[in-house]
């Protein structure tokens, strides 16, 4: 019974440890001169430069941007600027963080990954037509015979697909999929 309390109370200690580290804003460093913006947007009003090798505090995450104050400066700068420091800043919350991460670190190998998909709304607000970028996208059209030649090649075969409902409450079932190859 004793184990079984010991137990109960370690593991509510780690997750209390996991729970606010997860809360903490991280600390990092710039790794290149940036303009501070006041919102996550190039076209956003600048508040400020910031330097390389500053540390800084992230604020918080908006897709491909962070916001991060340091001192009295406090802006929003591309994501890819700012290296996390984990370790070496005397935080035990920043030690145990770097013993959570996965893989070896290589002082002098910098690599950095980003999962940011999709448009966001400043995207959006600022899209414009680019008859170019149309016309080389239908440049990547293959005919329907490559098509089949490329999925029989690679050992592909079709598969029927029931059709979605008509949005607009027909049921008329005799038109054709407009994204069927022919």
């Amino acid at each position: 019974m004793k184990m079984k309390i010991r137990q109960a109370k370690w593991l509510l200690l780690v997750g209390t440890l996991f729970t606010s580290l997860a809360f903490a804003a991280s600390s990092g460093v710039l790794i290149k001169n940036e303009t501070l913006y006041a919102k996550p947007a190039v076209r956003s009003a600048t508040v400020g430069k910031i330097t390389r090798g500053t540390p800084v505090t992230v604020v918080t995450r908006q897709g491909g941007w962070v916001e991060v104050s340091s001192g009295r400066t406090r802006g929003w700068v591309r994501m890819f600027s700012v290296r996390s420091r984990v370790g070496g800043g005397g935080n035990a919350a920043s030690e145990l963080a770097g013993l959570a991460q996965v893989g070896q670190r290589r002082p002098g190998n910098v690599v950095a990954t980003a999962g940011v998909r999709g448009l966001n709304e400043e995207d959006l607000k600022t899209a414009k037509y680019n008859a170019r970028g149309i016309q080389e996208l239908a440049s990547y059209a293959v005919s329907a015979g490559a098509a089949r030649q490329f999925a029989g090649n690679a050992g592909l075969v079709r598969q029927p697909v029931t059709l979605l409902p008509d949005p607009s409450g027909s049921n008329d079932t005799s038109s054709k999929n407009s994204w069927e190859v022919q």
